[in-house]
């Protein structure tokens, strides 16, 4: 036999003797290592009612975390979502608790610059390990005291142990984050019990859908990020700026564009079927299209401790914050006006990353509508010690351009170069209908809690 046959041999028969070593030692381990709460004389319990999980949390919205229109990021928002709800999950469990998914989120208002945020979180149901959270979130006016609907959604958690962490590498080994049972939910009020009979819905929902296969654009981006285009980005062109050239030379305008012409007839097909466009000259789009290519956007990270929890696990919610900013820089290589997250996909994470991990976001526009996109994100985390580079998650962004009256703004189209491309293009109608749909399943849900007849007109051509 070749060595090198006799090598591979060897070293897979080493790694199952070690994973099966593993598979029989860690949960051993892990109970014969002390359990904070119960060490400081706490009893664990096998029932919880749900009130107990609660959580309020207010937030005032700071320019740092706004646009330039003065709208607070949507990242934001959901980096405050998956705090409140991961506080509501531990609080349940009494251990730590790491996102494990976050259903569909879609913004019914935005949030101004100095708006009071109120963030109500508590958990819905439990199961063997894992628990779902539902979060409301509203916003108040200090002004004019006005209060009003931002958005809710549902996530889900997972227990781990609470174990103190390891000292030596073996016990680091031997200790990895294990899964642990979290105390029964007991509703008590109609609401509790409404929504913990839906908990279960939402559930075997989630299991029954099929998560689509996006690997071969997430390596096509990823061939794009290390400068294997055929077209790449040429380099910036020089512009000249009274502050730093004597001369008083103008630069020349764009030549193209859409024709006066052109605008005009788009603008009264829109008014006829009863749209209101932005006709602000400002906003008008140099260009009619743009390749997919041309809005591939990269941002990378290195996850800090304050990015992590007490394991050291990166939050859900700043993940979803990189994923946004991410898109938005797609969305503005499509669209040259103000942009606004309308919605985001649900997102499963597949695997975690940690403090040291090098998180890299990338994104492009799958498909653009008369004045809003749909932006696809992936991420994925390398570990540099080891060298090893894994898939997190992925989704979709909605993104929305508007003028500074917050106008739409009629935006320029995707053209996609590939074949699959041409597949996430395709795919984007089926997308965009079912946000609609849940979109006014919201809007007629919050009404009917206010004794509201809802007036509701979606465009599925918007």
């Amino acid at each position: 036999m070749p060595s090198s046959l006799y090598d591979s041999a060897f070293d897979s028969v080493r790694s199952m003797w070690i994973r099966s070593v593993m598979f029989v030692t860690q949960p051993v381990f892990q109970r014969l290592l002390p359990d904070p709460y119960t060490e400081a004389g706490n009893v664990r319990v096998d029932k919880k009612p749900a009130h107990v999980s609660r959580v309020t949390m207010t937030e005032i919205v700071s320019p740092a975390q706004c646009n330039m229109m003065g709208y607070a990021y949507a990242g934001t928002i959901l980096s405050w979502i998956d705090i409140a709800a991961g506080i509501a999950a531990k609080r349940h469990a009494v251990s730590p608790s790491v996102t494990r998914s976050v259903d569909d989120v879609a913004f019914l208002h935005p949030v101004k610059v100095g708006d009071i945020v109120t963030i109500q979180a508590s958990v819905n149901k439990s199961w063997k390990t894992s628990m779902e959270v539902g979060v409301k979130v509203e916003a108040e006016s200090p002004l004019s005291h006005e209060r009003f609907f931002v958005a809710h959604c549902y996530l889900s958690f997972v227990a781990l142990s609470p174990r103190p962490e390891a000292k030596t590498h073996l016990g680091r080994i031997l200790s990895g984050f294990q899964t642990i049972a979290v105390p029964e939910l007991l509703p008590t009020s109609p609401m509790e019990i409404k929504r913990f009979e839906m908990a279960e819905t939402r559930r075997q929902a989630r299991f029954k859908q099929k998560k689509p296969d996006h690997s071969q654009i997430r390596e096509l981006m990823r061939e794009w990020s290390q400068g294997l285009r055929e077209k790449a980005d040429a380099d910036a062109p020089i512009k000249r700026h009274p502050g730093y050239f004597a001369s008083s030379e103008q630069p020349s305008p764009v030549s193209e564009g859409i024709s006066e012409v052109e605008e005009e007839n788009i603008i009264s097909r829109a008014i006829k079927r009863g749209r209101r466009f932005s006709q602000d000259p400002r906003m008008l789009q140099q260009v009619k299209e743009r390749p997919m290519d041309y809005t591939f956007a990269e941002v990378v990270e290195l996850v800090m401790p304050q990015h992590a929890n007490t394991l050291k696990i990166t939050f859900g919610g700043q993940i979803m914050a990189w994923m946004e900013i991410c898109a938005i820089a797609s969305a503005n290589r499509l669209a040259k006006a103000y942009l606004l997250t309308a919605s985001i996909d649900s997102l499963n994470f597949i695997t975690s990353s940690g403090v040291g991990d090098v998180v890299t976001v990338r994104s492009l526009v799958s498909r653009s509508f008369h004045s809003s996109m749909e932006v696809y994100v992936s991420v994925e985390a390398e570990n540099v010690l080891t060298g090893e580079t894994k898939f997190t998650n992925d989704g979709f962004f909605t993104v929305t351009a508007v003028d500074s009256e917050n106008v739409p703004v009629i935006i320029p189209k995707v053209i996609p170069q590939t074949e699959i491309g041409m597949e996430l293009y395709e795919g984007a109608l089926e997308r965009r209908q079912k946000r609609l749909n849940q979109r006014l399943e919201l809007v007629n849900l919050v009404n009917a809690s206010q004794n509201c007849v809802p007036v509701i007109h979606l465009d599925a051509d918007e």
